[in-house]
């Protein structure tokens, strides 16, 4: 007599064993089978969530731990299917998983903004723990001890490691951002850079935020965001995006990361093959490169007013490199996670405004300058004048500041854009756009409370 076999799981692995006709006659089929073809997908759906609770928010299953592996929980559906669905079972899993959806469906929860979600309950933003799990977008990877924050949970190789990296102005200021990261909120409209001459270790941060945030910390390209429509989806539930190695070519937009920073009005995000959608996403940005952030065409401050940028210490030619400095960071997790929720509530104490240090500031201003010299022109008394009587003709002083860049190796900027920053930033140079500025025999468009210099021996007193 011929036998039949099939695959059965036994202690989770796949054994093959022979089913002689007879006995695949008496098989029995289970309770979400209606006959040997058909799968009850409301009983199979019942039956399965029972096991496995969880909610279908924005197309995407969230279970107590936070985002659920799509590929891990289409294997666990093919493994209950697989009982009593012998034909077309990788079919029958799609199907299955879009009835789950179906079944589960959920209307977006909410940012939560009063409460940490970890792994063994939630704290909330007074201290109080409290040892149960809800549903939530974002769980981070911590088991929190009341004790450990109660008592001394100094994170001794982390803190070393910092104070080594930063001045103590900046460590600050890196714990309050750290902190601003554990709860989905964007009210601090900061995006924070880490810039250093390279082997400094710096994107060793990354790996223990890594470790904290999981799923919920997202490592990419910061440039994507603009260039990339199909990265930004990416971005839907993400508490952090971190580059770990920045690159140094100049933003060509900044549009939608000057959304994302401050999360006032909705993006566009589009998954492949399907419908974009608009989303108003909280992911935070850390950055970690060798200079500073550079724009090609946006020189407002709209930009650099989004910026921390924190710049490393150089490193102590005593140094020796441990190769094992990410897993000792990892090993006191709980701790830098304490450390990071006292930055937080400093930051919530003080209203969402982070503690700069006059270093910091100082990097926010150099990278303006760097990104738009008409600052550093204007400030150049050898060649700007200002005075209530003073004017000029935009093309005299859009020449004076081309011979200035030429004469500083820089890069001048268009004369559309240099006029149209002038116009835009009147107020802070007490000058005004006039339309009847004498030139000669004639009136030319020109600026009122300003002037260039020029020298007896020629222009721009060369």
């Amino acid at each position: 007599m011929r036998e039949n076999t099939s695959d059965v799981s036994k202690n989770g692995e796949n054994v093959e064993v022979t089913v002689s006709p007879e006995k695949k006659k008496e098989r029995e089929l289970p309770d979400w089978m209606l006959d040997k073809t058909t799968v009850n997908e409301l009983k199979f759906c019942k039956l399965f969530t029972q096991k496995h609770p969880m909610k279908c928010i924005g197309g995407r299953f969230f279970d107590y731990d936070g985002l659920v592996d799509e590929n891990a929980l289409g294997n666990e559906v093919y493994r209950m299917l697989r009982q009593g669905v012998w034909i077309g079972l990788s079919k029958k899993v799609i199907q299955i998983m879009d009835a789950l959806r179906l079944y589960t469906y959920s209307a977006p929860l909410n940012p939560d903004l009063n409460f940490i979600h970890v792994q063994n309950g939630k704290l909330d933003l007074n201290g109080n723990f409290y040892p149960r799990k809800e549903f939530c977008t974002n769980r981070l990877n911590i088991c929190y001890d009341p004790n450990i924050r109660n008592g001394a949970y100094y994170p001794e190789q982390f803190m070393t490691f910092l104070l080594e990296l930063l001045t103590p102005e900046d460590v600050v200021t890196l714990q309050e951002y750290l902190g601003y990261l554990l709860i989905p909120s964007t009210k601090g409209q900061k995006m924070m850079f880490l810039i250093g001459q390279g082997g400094e270790g710096k994107s060793r941060i990354g790996i223990v935020l890594r470790e904290i945030f999981m799923d919920n910390m997202l490592t990419g390209n910061v440039h994507r965001i603009e260039n990339d429509r199909f990265f930004r989806y990416n971005l839907k539930d993400r508490l952090l995006m971190v580059d770990d190695d920045m690159q140094m070519q100049a933003l060509s937009s900044t549009g939608y990361i000057k959304n994302l920073v401050t999360a006032e009005t909705p993006i566009d995000v589009e998954a492949k093959g399907k419908q974009s959608e608009q989303a108003l996403p909280y992911t935070r940005l850390l950055c970690f490169g060798n200079g500073s952030p550079k724009t090609l065409y946006d020189k407002s401050k709209g930009f650099s007013r989004r910026m921390i940028i924190l710049t490393t210490l150089p490193p102590s030619e005593r140094r020796i490199i441990d190769p094992y400095i990410a897993e000792k960071f990892i090993a006191e997790k709980e701790k830098i996670f304490c450390w990071m929720y006292d930055g937080l509530l400093r930051l919530l104490a003080n209203n969402y405004r982070f503690t700069i240090s006059d270093r910091a500031r100082q990097n926010v201003m150099e990278t303006m300058q760097d990104n738009c010299n008409i600052t550093e022109f204007l400030e150049d008394t050898d060649r700007v004048q200002y005075g209530e009587n003073l004017r000029v003709a935009s093309s005299v002083l859009y020449e004076s500041y081309y011979h200035w860049c030429e004469d500083n190796a820089l890069t001048a900027l268009k004369r559309e854009t240099f006029v149209s920053w002038l116009r835009q930033n009147e107020a802070a140079y007490h000058i005004k756009y006039d339309l009847n500025i004498p030139s000669g025999s004639s009136h030319v468009r020109g600026f009122k409370g300003i002037t260039v210099k020029y020298k007896a021996s020629g222009f721009y007193g060369v």
